[in-house]
């Protein structure tokens, strides 16, 4: 199966470090899907290696190359996009299409297409001699929330729970980082992984690339809080390629200001997804440091920055992840949607295992699918979920030891943070209770 991300997209991952895709999760060991590597299996960094040689990296060229001799076949660094394919019926105009679908519809680069990918477009090893057209990127771990899905990784915030519960300041996929506390202040230090952007071998590597690009993917950490994000918007301003690029962003929408909505009005297009999870107290709970009520004025103010930019700004849909704290909570968060007029995208969470609904028991999932079965008609999602928890039941699936790491890591983290997790999501709690307690107790 094309996709554009394996032909011309580069993924940076916080730390700098190359990956395939930002969507691929296959845990298999063997496909080693957190790292990109050069010919001699060193891990590629954007610092340390050719734009040319990540674009031809051995993820990218060994997918490249199934592409081309199994079109209709997908590879198993894809699964993410498949079961996503599966559960949307292969609808290329589902509000849910896959991460595959979605790059497809933006604009061709005018270099590789799904039409023409076949015809001798890479060398007998799978190389290609063109630059990215489609960018996405991290600007380091900078965040103003610490989600409960969330890690390290991906929030600063989450440097203190993470050492105190995990009982190790070391964290990340690949290449570990480690932090350290100044012992002055006693305040975490942020490390020079998670700052590699500040590196004079960077911008020019960007430059490089700008004239080229056609979509940056921009998410985070936070994107709208880190000095980075505005600095590569300025600089594809000043150098008059915006007009030709197509940015799309996943942001937790706390951050939304009147100096960023005057640099997209450069662009050709903005697409924004803003992480919600669910509402009211249970948003809170789940996308700690977030506010309900800021996040639902902030939707406001992205309607009317969609409504006042003719055409470039769109609010493309406010998305929720399926996972164990939300399974009947999806309902609630489509209707407040549905009520703002906004579309509502949903994910399924595969990672951490520990809040994955896949880790579940089949007592609990059939007790979730008779839920969505019963209200497939107050929800436009619930043919999606009854896809999805069809297709993971039986004992492959079942994760005991990650649901009791659910319920001891949502314990500790209601002490940290004086919430209660059980009294927020009663029905979640008497589901555990109920399905999972006598087996993982």
């Amino acid at each position: 199966m094309f996709c554009k991300t394996v032909w011309s997209g580069l993924h940076i991952l916080p730390d700098g470090y190359i990956r395939l895709c930002s969507i691929g999760q296959n845990s298999n060991k063997k496909l080693d899907m957190q790292r990109a590597r050069d010919k001699d299996g060193k891990v590629m960094h954007i610092l340390t290696h050719s734009i040319h040689q990540i674009m031809n990296s051995d993820k990218h060229k060994e997918v490249r190359l199934f592409n081309v001799n199994h079109p209709d076949k997908w590879s198993p660094h894809c699964d993410c996009c498949e079961n996503r394919e599966i559960i949307t019926n292969h609808d290329r105009n589902h509000k849910n299409k896959s991460r595959r679908i979605y790059l497809l519809k933006i604009e061709d680069d005018n270099v590789v297409s799904e039409e023409d990918y076949q015809q001798n477009k890479i060398d007998s090893e799978g190389n290609i001699d063109w630059m990215p057209s489609s960018l996405d990127i991290r600007f380091g771990n900078l965040c103003n929330q610490k989600c409960v899905m969330c890690s390290p990784a991906f929030s600063n915030l989450w440097y203190e729970e993470h050492f105190d519960y995990f009982k190790t300041n070391s964290f990340g996929q690949g290449t570990k980082i480690t932090v350290t506390k100044n012992t002055n202040t006693g305040k975490w230090m942020e490390p020079a992984e998670l700052q590699w952007f500040e590196d004079p071998r960077w911008w020019p590597k960007f430059e490089e690339m700008m004239p080229h690009l056609k979509h940056i993917y921009i998410t985070g950490g936070e994107p709208m809080v880190t000095p980075a994000h505005d600095i590569m918007l300025d600089k594809l301003i000043e150098a008059g390629y915006a007009k030709n690029i197509w940015i799309e962003y996943d942001t937790n929408a706390s951050a939304i200001n009147n100096k960023i909505a005057q640099r997209w009005s450069h662009f050709k297009k903005v697409d924004i997804r803003a992480s919600m999870d669910a509402i009211g107290d249970q948003y809170e709970l789940i996308r700690f440091g977030g506010k309900w009520e800021k996040f639902q004025n902030n939707i406001k103010t992205l309607k009317q920055y969609e409504k006042d930019s003719g055409g470039i700004v769109n609010l493309l849909s406010v998305s929720t992840c399926f996972q164990i704290p939300t399974v009947y909570s999806i309902i609630e968060s489509e209707e407040w949607c549905k009520s703002v007029g906004v579309n509502f995208h949903l994910r399924f969470l595969e990672g951490p295992a520990r809040l994955s609904v896949s880790s579940l028991s089949d007592k609990s999932k059939q007790e979730l699918l008779d839920y969505y079965i019963e209200n497939r008609d107050k929800s436009d999602k619930a043919p999606m979920i009854i896809t999805y928890l069809k297709n993971h039941m039986g004992e492959r699936f079942y994760k005991p030891i990650e649901v009791t790491e659910f319920i001891n890591f949502m314990n500790y983290l209601d002490g940290t943070r004086k919430t209660d997790w059980k009294l927020t999501f009663p029905q979640v709690s008497l589901m555990i209770e109920k399905n999972e307690i006598q087996k993982t107790g």
